[in-house]
């Protein structure tokens, strides 16, 4: 008698297409955790009520003697080209001859001019961020060497933590703060600061007071503060600026 053999039962790719659900499934959760698992930045000011008297106290970023007899005010825009071209060119002369024989005070504020500059109040804010740690003139003058590489980005952030690092800054401190609302009040203050004092483009210099109508080069800004100081004109500065010792600033000696 002829027995009838029971067939093979098929192999079953159940089983297989299981894993690779459960491996699509980790990838997409990965990548939604990259996206929005991470605190976004603040890119945009922060509504802010300022009357004189907290006008007088905002605070900028300084370097250089508090007794200078010559206060230069900078209000900048980290992602404007001409501010880039004044950093690249000028600044590092005002820091280097003014600054460094005493004649000079020199105060760096934000005023990113988010209209038309996207990243700006980010980049502002990561500079604040770099200065916290003693890092900002560093940062300062990497962002601005690199500003072609960022300004177009969509969101700069992770480039902005490369540029700390570079400037010395401890990457993950840095980068908890930016990943934050951290000094948005203070770049948003420092907005209204320079709307009050009549700036309307970056970069705008301000010297003992008086608001240049123009960027001035290297000579004819030297020229002003040895015109300033053999006339005696005593330093003063807009309102807004505070003393080296405010703890809100990075001077150096």
């Amino acid at each position: 008698m002829t027995r009838k053999t029971a067939p093979r039962g098929r192999s079953s790719l159940t089983p297989f297409y299981a894993v690779i659900g459960v491996v699509a499934l980790a990838g997409v959760a990965f990548l939604v955790f990259q996206l929005f698992g991470k605190e976004q930045p603040v890119t945009q000011p922060v509504e802010v009520v300022m009357d004189q008297a907290r006008l007088n106290r905002v605070q900028g970023i300084s370097v250089g003697r508090a007794d200078a007899p010559v206060v230069i005010y900078e209000f900048a825009d980290f992602q404007c080209p001409g501010c880039g071209q004044f950093a690249s060119l000028v600044a590092p002369l005002i820091k280097e001859r003014l600054v460094g024989s005493g004649k000079v005070r020199y105060v760096y504020y934000d005023f990113p001019l988010i209209q038309i500059h996207p990243n700006a109040f980010l980049a502002s804010r990561a500079g604040r961020c770099a200065n916290e740690q003693g890092k900002f003139w560093e940062f300062h003058d990497i962002i601005y060497g690199q500003q072609p590489n960022w300004s177009s980005e969509r969101d700069p952030s992770a480039q902005f933590v490369r540029y700390a690092a570079q400037a010395g800054a401890d990457a993950g401190k840095f980068e908890s703060c930016l990943r934050s609302d951290r000094f948005a009040r203070e770049v948003s203050e420092s907005m209204q600061l320079g709307q009050s004092l009549g700036v309307q483009g970056t970069p705008t210099l301000i010297v003992n007071g008086r608001r240049l109508g123009s960027t001035p080069s290297y000579s004819e800004l030297e020229r002003m503060v040895d015109e300033a100081i053999a006339g005696g004109a005593a330093a003063a500065p807009p309102a807004g600026d505070t003393a080296a010792a405010n703890p809100g600033e990075s001077a150096a000696p």
